[in-house]
C-alpha cells in the first residue's frame, strides 16, 4: 500500500453513484491528464463521471485520449445536487479549483488529492504528497493501491501528466520512482514523443511572437532576480496568446546567471495581474506566492494579483520577492 489514505478515499467512490473530477483553473497537462486518467479509472469501476473545469482545455493538450470530455462550467451556476462525491485534483486551493477569486465550493463531498506543498487541505478527505513531482506521478500509486488496471489510454494521460509537470524530468522532486513509473507507463503505451510533440513542439507563432514581447521587456533586479511585465493593452495587441505566461515563465526565468529566479507577469484579463514564478535553483519561489495569495512547489509557483493598476500590481509582486529574498539572506 502507497498511501493508507487510498483505501478510504476508494471506499467513498464505493459508496458513490455519479462522482465529477475536476480540472483546474488555466488547465496544463498535470491536470487534464491526471482527471481524464481519473475519469477512465472510475468508468471502469462503473461509475457515471463528469469531467468538469471553469475554463476551456488549451489546443495544446487536446490530443489527449478522451479530452473531449471535459467540460467547461460556471461553478456559480452548475447544479452540484446531482453529484454524490467530487474529486478535485492537482489544485492547491478552492480557488484554483473553482477559478473564482473567493473559491466557494459546493455543498457536496469533497476529496482532494494533489502534490502542491502550499495545498489547503480544504476537502473532507485530503491526499497530499509534496514531495511528489506531480498528480500524474501521484495517481499512479493511488491506482496501484486501488488495483486499477493501466491501459494504453490512462498511460498516456498520467505520461503527460508526469513530463509536463517535471519540465521532461528536469525538476528536484524527479526521483528513481518518478522514472521507474515513466518506464512502467510507456511499457503501457504511454507515447513520450507525441506528449513532448504536443506540449513542447507545438508552439504558435503568435505566442513565440509575444515571447519575444516578453523578452524585451525583461529586467534584472539588484535583490537577484529577473522580471518581465505585460499590460492587458498590449497582451491584447499581441493576440492574447493562450498560456504564453506559463511557458515563457519555464523557458526564460530560470536560466540568467547570476540570478536565483524569475517571474513572468501578465495582465490576463483587466485589473487582474497573473504571475509565474521559476526557480533557477535552490530558491522556494512557494513563499512568494503566497504572499500574493497564491501557491505552487519549490521550483515553480504561480499567483494572481486583484489590483486594478497595473504598475501598482507590479510593485506588488516585486516588493514581495524582495521582502522574501531579504528574509531568506537573514536566515
Amino acid at each position: 500500500m502507497n498511501y493508507p489514505k487510498s483505501q478510504e478515499i476508494l471506499e467513498e467512490i464505493k459508496k458513490a453513484k455519479k462522482i465529477l473530477v475536476n480540472c483546474h483553473r488555466s488547465p496544463d497537462a498535470d491536470s487534464v491528464g491526471s482527471a481524464l486518467a481519473t475519469y477512465l479509472a472510475l468508468k471502469k469501476m462503473g461509475k457515471e463521471v463528469k469531467v468538469i473545469c471553469p475554463d476551456n482545455i488549451s489546443e495544446d493538450v487536446k490530443f489527449l485520449p478522451h479530452s473531449e470530455v471535459v467540460e467547461k462550467i460556471d461553478f456559480g451556476k452548475f447544479d452540484f445536487g446531482q453529484w454524490d462525491l467530487f474529486l478535485i485534483l492537482d489544485s492547491g486551493s478552492p480557488g484554483m479549483a473553482t477559478g473564482k477569486r473567493e473559491g466557494v465550493l459546493p455543498e457536496i463531498a469533497t476529496i482532494v488529492i494533489d502534490h502542491h506543498k502550499t495545498n489547503g487541505k480544504f476537502g473532507r478527505i485530503n491526499l497530499v504528497d509534496e514531495n511528489i513531482s506531480s498528480t500524474g506521478e501521484l495517481l499512479f500509486s493511488i491506482f496501484e493501491d486501488w488495483g486499477v488496471e493501466i491501459n494504453k489510454d490512462i498511460a498516456q494521460n498520467l505520461l503527460a501528466g508526469i513530463i509536463t509537470d517535471t519540465g521532461v524530468f528536469e525538476y528536484p522532486l524527479v526521483t528513481s520512482r518518478t522514472l521507474d513509473i515513466a518506464r512502467a507507463l510507456i511499457d503501457k503505451g504511454g507515447d513520450r514523443q507525441e506528449i513532448i510533440l504536443n506540449i513542447f513542439k507545438n508552439i504558435d507563432f503568435i505566442k513565440v511572437k509575444f515571447w519575444g514581447e516578453i523578452l524585451t521587456r525583461m529586467e534584472k533586479d539588484e535583490a537577484g532576480f529577473v522580471w518581465s511585465a505585460v499590460s492587458h493593452e498590449d497582451f491584447k495587441k499581441s493576440g492574447s496568446p493562450a498560456s504564453a505566461k506559463e511557458s515563457a515563465a519555464s523557458l526564460f526565468a530560470p536560466i540568467v546567471a547570476g540570478t536565483d529566479f524569475g517571474m513572468i507577469m501578465v495582465e490576463e484579463e483587466k485589473g487582474i495581474l497573473s504571475v509565474s514564478l521559476r526557480s533557477r535553483g535552490g530558491f522556494d519561489v512557494s513563499k512568494i506566492a503566497e504572499k500574493l495569495g497564491g501557491g505552487g512547489h519549490l521550483s515553480a509557483a504561480g499567483a494572481k494579483v486583484y489590483v486594478s493598476d497595473f504598475d501598482q500590481a507590479v510593485l506588488k509582486v516585486l516588493e514581495a520577492a524582495r521582502k522574501v529574498v531579504n528574509e531568506n539572506q537573514k536566515k
